[in-house]
């Protein structure tokens, strides 16, 4: 699939630049969220870095589940037997990064992590998951496990697999969106105040 290059949806002119930076952030957000439905898009996996108990850093791919219009609250899921889980309930200073090879289009978000795993809001979103998404859950090793081959597709029933469900949802504290544009790259750092407003700004990139 085509990804619109961002400055699309800002002006008819070929430089984002000439308009404020929060557009430009808005647009590429805007993209951004199309990762959410679309399995096609560049942008439906993207990465997740985390700090790991000995203060190394550790990125791996997650699904874009969603990402709120108000506030821009992102969220995917994980096994709550994860290292990654174990590390966000240590830290919940996380960052993504997502990239689209068609809009040449680079987008960095920054910000804190809230886990969900055994309550009602975690419960409610596995009963909406699709079959084939519950099936992740079903392994009956934990993630990162050493085994044997024959232990590699054993599984749990489905409900012991809804007890290792967790929803994580990060809410953003900077965007760093950054487009690799043939004429001059362009690219925009923004910040989050408390109630959600964005603060943007054009940097070099």
């Amino acid at each position: 699939m085509t990804e619109p290059a961002p400055q699309a949806a800002i002006a008819h002119d070929t430089d984002p630049a000439l308009h404020p930076a929060e557009n430009f952030i808005a647009a590429a957000l805007a993209r951004l969220t199309s990762g959410v439905r679309d399995r096609r898009s560049d942008f439906h996996v993207i990465g997740l870095a985390t700090t790991g108990a000995d203060g190394a850093p550790r990125l791996r791919s997650v699904v874009l589940r969603g990402r709120a219009a108000q506030g821009g609250q992102i969220t995917f899921h994980t096994d709550a037997r994860s290292a990654k889980f174990a590390e966000l309930s240590r830290d919940g200073r996380a960052a993504l990064l997502a990239y689209s090879h068609a809009a040449k289009l680079q987008i960095r978000i920054e910000g804190r992590v809230t886990l969900h795993h055994d309550d009602e809001e975690a419960a409610a979103i596995w009963r909406a998951l699709p079959e084939g998404a519950r099936q992740i859950y079903r392994a009956w090793l934990p993630p990162g496990s050493e085994a044997a081959p024959a232990q590699l597709d054993l599984t749990l029933t489905m409900e012991e697999a809804a007890r290792h469900f967790a929803v994580c949802h990060l809410r953003p504290a900077l965007y760093d969106v950054l487009w690799l544009r043939p004429e001059g790259h362009r690219r925009a750092i923004g910040t989050l105040d408390g109630a959600g407003a964005l603060a943007a700004r054009w940097v070099a990139a």
